[in-house]
């Protein structure tokens, strides 16, 4: 894989308009479902300079899976090496500066911290986000996985149990309890939620996957190995198990060296369950894995169930290679649990490791006494019995672990390895071809596959299943080395000088293939490699006895064929087979609705539905053209039948698509035809009314939206948009009318409460006016647009003090907001406090030169000093800053005064201006 760029994210050539739809054409080429495939493009993305477009990958990544920390840690990689992530924050606080109500932008910043692992700052800004719409399903649950994240376990269950008595029927909240109830521990709460969810939606794979577990955790073996075989049917990529690419080759080191300490990490808040030990969970995730040890030895000491904990410390030793810790801990935890089939299984693990062989096996086989269908110690028994020299008992515990685990990669991988050394190379070939069936992207099967080909000298093949294996994992060592080889025997010496410098980049040494043996994680299982072979496996040629072996062609092209499930592995769509994508919806769970969609879509499930709520979903996100695509297509497909409500759908969509991109004769069109075909269509009457304000005709967008309003008497958000149509059609009464029904109907809507003083302040109704003003502070204490509108409506009422007050506290939270800085000037002028003014002015003037407001402000402070050169230079620079602005007519009149002046009070000041 190519070098991540450096932090300041050097200059890449640019690539043509040709070259980038390609590029960008993977992305409609890959599953939407599968969090793998979208990192591993945000990874190719990257390494070809689209920064945007891998950084939109990670983040769908994890929209999918939120625990994948590959993806989270090219994420950060890719926020803090090119400079988006600072760019973005700057952004979107201007955005929130200029309009404080923007949900979007408050949530893109909240997901951008919570991304960095900054969990206080995107709950703040979440809750800000809820100030203004207390019943917003989508943020309650943002709300909640951003307190998860943070480690604040209780807090996150309050949020959840919100949004659940909002929607008690929702399949995914019930799965969002059940899953943080499992987090913490407890099971039995976790089944109850668990399966409420599966009840409700049969067909949600996250639910059944995470049943597995508590099953398992229960000591139900027979439902865990159901629901895992059910999650696996409904999403094919619970049974992968590919090499997902990261851009910091899985380098602790590397990745301190690339992010530093820009990454905030979670602190633990007191009296929280499980907390370091879930903190710990996720550091070990990460692969920092002192941090994860630290995070376990605190949760000791604070108490955080010591069994579980010390499995977990136990893990992460052996994971490092420390085989002699973890065993002291599996002893004692199997002192307390002598019952458990995991322990026993990892005991073996660290038997094996240290060379202990003999006892190994003993550890695997009480695993299976206490578990006969645990598939990971039938694999590791199978090891074990190789190095005891017991190839039919090796080939025996190898089958029976893929018969209970058929989609189990590593054991596949191992009996093929098993076979090729034997020399049984048709065998070997069977065995990786069905681990590649269940992943087409295990490289460690490609590369077998190679090694079977390159042993009976079938060059050109071996090559490409090399190839494929280091496609799959570029940083698969073995397979660039192998590869080398064989591109030497081909005469391609380049190519094969270029692969062994890139293998031994990564390894300089050559080892040979090794077992792999498997072992139990959170919501993962995780390879460990067995030690090297003795002699008595390490026989020769002769004694192996060779099998004669001769390829079917047919039989090898399928090989190197796309692996396609079968369609009768997929489930058929349901009777509403988009109710999960709808729920995710509602939820603001958008990724993981386009991924829904998809997976339903491929089952048979009506393609017009998918088109539509995939539209939906883009207009949710922002990605209008897109949006306006899927629209398109669905009206496409519907062209030539009656009249229906998918009609309707598509072309109001399509004209609230056109709106936003500002095609407003477009839209008008198609809100026109579904008016004329349904005049009561709801979404399409507050279409209608948008575009007819935006063109002009307020007269008809005010009769259009009270029609709307008319059908949802109790929406304020159409009220809103009567009461600006009103305003515009100069109906004061009617829009006073209108605002005040949305606020009665939302006291929270600030919007509409500052839409509502604006309009009671131009009537000269200054008292109301302010305290519209201040209600809508109360809600929203940053809100500058209110803050500003409310020092204008006090310095109108002679309130200066007050005024000034406001200001202050305005500029203290937006140092940088000049309209309140020239505000302020004025303030303190109207209250005699000329110099404060006039530094107010100067101040906008250090940042902004050419600031047209605060030269004319200057300029009327100088003329009434008498100082009319500096007066008239000023009003001249305001002029010269912006001919055709709001103060370019009165700063000439006030030049042509000035002048007029400086004759009458016989000054010098006007000579020579």
């Amino acid at each position: 894989m190519t070098e991540p760029a450096a932090p300041e994210a050097a200059a890449r050539p640019p690539h043509s308009e040709r070259d980038l739809r390609i590029l960008r054409g993977f992305a409609q080429r890959i599953d939407a479902a599968d969090a793998g495939a979208h990192n591993n493009l945000g990874v190719l993305y990257f390494n070809k300079g689209m920064y945007e477009e891998a950084i939109a990958q990670f983040q769908r990544a994890l929209a999918i899976d939120p625990k994948m920390q590959v993806a989270q840690r090219n994420l950060e990689i890719a926020y803090f090496n090119t400079g988006f992530y600072d760019r973005m924050i700057s952004e979107l606080r201007e955005r929130l500066r200029e309009d404080p109500t923007d949900a979007d932008a408050r949530r893109r910043l909240a997901q951008a911290y919570l991304n960095t692992g900054d969990s206080a700052g995107a709950v703040a800004e979440l809750r800000r986000v809820l100030a203004t719409d207390q019943d917003d399903l989508a943020t309650l649950i943002q709300l909640g996985q951003a307190e998860k994240a943070g480690g604040h376990f209780e807090a996150a269950m309050e949020w959840f149990h919100r949004a659940l008595a909002m929607d008690p029927d929702s399949a995914v909240l019930h799965f969002s309890l059940g899953e943080l109830y499992y987090n913490r521990g407890l099971n039995e709460e976790a089944l109850r939620e668990l399966t409420i969810a599966i009840d409700l939606n049969p067909d949600l794979a996250d639910a059944h996957y995470v049943l597995a577990f508590v099953h398992g955790d229960m000591g139900d073996m027979d439902r865990a190995g159901a629901s895992s075989r059910r999650a696996t049917v409904l999403n094919p990529n619970y049974a992968k198990a590919q090499t997902n690419l990261s851009l910091d080759r899985y380098s602790s080191a590397r990745y301190q060296e690339l992010v530093g300490g820009r990454v905030r990490r979670p602190e633990v808040a007191a009296g929280e369950v499980l907390a370091h030990y879930n903190l710990g969970i996720a550091f070990r995730q990460k692969g920092l894995y002192e941090e994860a040890l630290r995070e376990f030895t605190r949760a000791l000491e604070a108490g955080e169930e010591p069994g579980l904990t010390r499995q977990a410390m136990a893990e992460v030793h052996l994971l490092q290679g420390k085989a002699g810790q973890a065993l002291d801990l599996y002893d004692r935890l199997l002192a307390e649990d002598e019952r458990s089939p995991k322990l026993w299984n990892e005991r073996g693990v660290c038997l094996h490791q240290s060379g202990s062989i003999a006892d190994a096996e003993v550890s695997y086989r009480r695993a299976l006494e206490m578990d006969p269908a645990y598939a990971l110690a039938w694999n590791n028994l199978g090891v074990v019995r190789l190095h005891r020299s017991d190839p039919d008992g090796a080939e025996a515990s190898f089958r029976e672990a893929v018969t209970l685990r058929t989609g189990f990669t590593d054991a596949w991988c191992n009996r093929g390895l098993m076979y090729l050394r034997r020399g049984r190379h048709g065998a070997a070939l069977d065995a990786y071809r069905a681990a590649l069936r269940a992943n087409p992207q295990a490289a460690a099967a490609w590369n077998g596959i190679g090694a079977v080909l390159m042993e009976t000298r079938r060059y050109e093949e071996a090559r490409n299943a090399f190839v494929r294996a280091v496609e799959s994992d570029p940083d698969h060592a073995e397979a660039r080395y192998n590869l080398s080889f064989v591109l030497s025997n081909l005469g391609d010496f380049e190519g094969a000088l270029r692969e062994t410098k890139r293998a031994l980049e990564l390894n300089p040494y050559y080892t040979t293939p090794r077992y792999k043996l498997s072992i139990d994680l959170q919501f993962e299982y995780a390879e460990v490699l067995a030690p090297e072979l003795d002699a008595a496996e390490r026989i020769s040629g002769e004694e192996r006895g060779v099998e004669s072996f001769s390829f079917e062609e047919g039989a090898l092209d399928s090989i190197f064929a796309e692996l396609q499930p079968k369609k009768e592995d997929a489930p058929e769509p349901a009777a509403d087979a988009f109710a999960l994508a709808e729920d995710y919806l509602s939820k603001g769970l958008l990724d993981r609705a386009l991924a829904e969609i998809r997976r339903v879509a491929v089952a048979g499930a009506d393609p017009v539905q998918a088109a539509l709520l995939t539209a939906r979903i883009f207009l949710r996100q922002g990605l209008d053209g897109e949006a306006l695509e899927r629209f398109d297509a669905a009206h496409a497909r519907l062209e030539g039948q009656g009249w229906t409500p998918e009609h309707a759908q598509a072309l109001s969509g399509r004209a609230r698509a056109l709106l936003r991109l500002g095609r407003l004769a477009d839209a008008r069109e198609a809100a026109d035809v579904v008016h004329a075909r349904e005049p009561d269509h709801g979404e399409n009457l507050q279409v209608l009314g948008e575009v007819l304000l935006l063109q002009g005709e307020s007269e008809g967008a005010v009769r259009v939206l009270s029609r709307a309003c008319e059908l949802s008497p109790r929406d304020p958000g159409l009220l809103r948009h009567l009461g600006r149509a009103a305003l515009a059609a100069g109906r004061q009464e009617d829009a006073e009318r209108a605002l005040r029904r949305a606020v009665q109907l939302d006291p929270d809507f600030v919007a509409a409460r500052v839409e509502l003083g604006r309009l009671l302040l131009s009537a000269g109704r200054v008292d109301e006016a302010v305290a519209e003003c201040r209600a809508a502070l109360d809600v929203l204490p940053t809100y500058s647009e209110a803050a500003y509108l409310l020092a204008t409506a006090l310095r109108r009422g002679g309130r200066f003090g007050e005024a000034v007050g406001a200001l202050v506290d305005l500029l203290a939270g937006d140092p940088y907001h000049f309209e309140a800085l020239v505000l302020l000037g004025q303030v303190l002028s109207d209250d005699g406090r000329k110099d404060d003014a006039r530094r107010a002015f100067t101040r906008v003037l250090r940042f902004d030169p050419d600031r047209a407001d605060a030269h004319f402000q200057l300029g009327v402070l100088a003329a009434e000093e008498r100082r009319f050169r500096e007066a008239i230079e000023h009003w001249r620079t305001a002029v010269q800053a912006d001919p055709a602005g709001p103060y370019a007519e009165g700063a000439r009149q006030n030049v042509a005064m000035a002048l007029d002046m400086a004759r009458v009070f016989h000054t010098e000041a006007g000579v020579g201006v």
